[in-house]
């Protein structure tokens, strides 16, 4: 059955994911492709690399952004506006910092078990019925196996999940270019403008996605917008009291 769908790999990462971190704004991030475009995207973000006297394997990440690479940073957020197939979708739990998770409304829910269920509000989403969905996440946790298995489950349910796993970022171009994108959503939500010492670069891809999409970046968009699809979510009991 699987066989006869055509597949697509979605890469997920996550930016300021502690509980107790004092950030502002935490940010589940994917990026998604066709499965048979993945070599020929991976091997234009090395060559950009080697454009602006990077090294090829070298492992590309939003909290390494400086200015001293400003222009290879810039040319990577064009690099992926430039494939018609390359989609971005983040879900923002805005106001971390004031919202306090209440686990036990869901019996013996922990902070990992939400963790999930939060990459799950992430991808249920964007799945369409004729394909096959690869999922691949940035290893954090070498436990986190049973979590991906918990996961898989309740997205087959709904959809056609193949593959499940965590991978090392340095070892995947496009999970890096995932923990990018989202970095910027994220530096997007921490109200980037009022930060001490605020990284100049940073800002500037902030404000060039701003430009390049006509969004906010703090604002849900609509539920089928494709390039780039953003949920600023938060706890039902907040939510209910609006």
């Amino acid at each position: 059955m699987f066989s006869k769908r055509k597949e697509v790999n979605v890469y997920c990462d996550e930016s300021c994911h502690l509980e107790h971190d004092h950030q502002r704004a935490m940010v589940f991030g994917s990026i998604r492709c066709h499965k048979d475009s993945v070599k020929i995207i991976s091997d234009e973000i090395r060559a950009l690399k080697r454009k602006h006297g990077i090294y090829a394997f070298a492992e590309t990440k939003w909290k390494t952004v400086s200015f001293s690479k400003e222009n290879f940073y810039l040319d990577l957020l064009d690099l992926f506006f430039s494939y018609d197939n390359l989609y971005f979708r983040a879900v923002v739990f805005q106001n971390k910092d004031l919202h306090r998770l209440e686990h036990t409304r869901f019996g013996k829910q922990t902070y990992e078990d939400w963790y999930y269920k939060m990459f799950y509000v992430l991808l249920d989403k964007i799945m369409k019925d004729k394909y096959l969905y690869n999922i691949y996440f940035d290893r954090k946790n070498p436990n986190s196996s049973k979590k991906l298995n918990t996961l898989k489950t309740h997205l087959d349910k709904k959809h056609h999940i193949g593959n499940i796993q965590n991978v090392l970022s340095h070892e995947s171009e496009l999970i890096q270019l995932t923990d990018f994108l989202t970095g910027i959503i994220s530096y997007a939500n921490r109200d980037y403008i009022k930060l001490e010492n605020a990284n100049k670069t940073k800002i500037k891809l902030v404000e060039k996605l701003k430009e390049k999409t006509n969004l906010s970046l703090v604002i849900s968009t609509p539920q089928n917008a494709k390039k780039i699809n953003l949920f600023m979510w938060e706890p039902d009991y907040y939510a209910n009291k609006n």
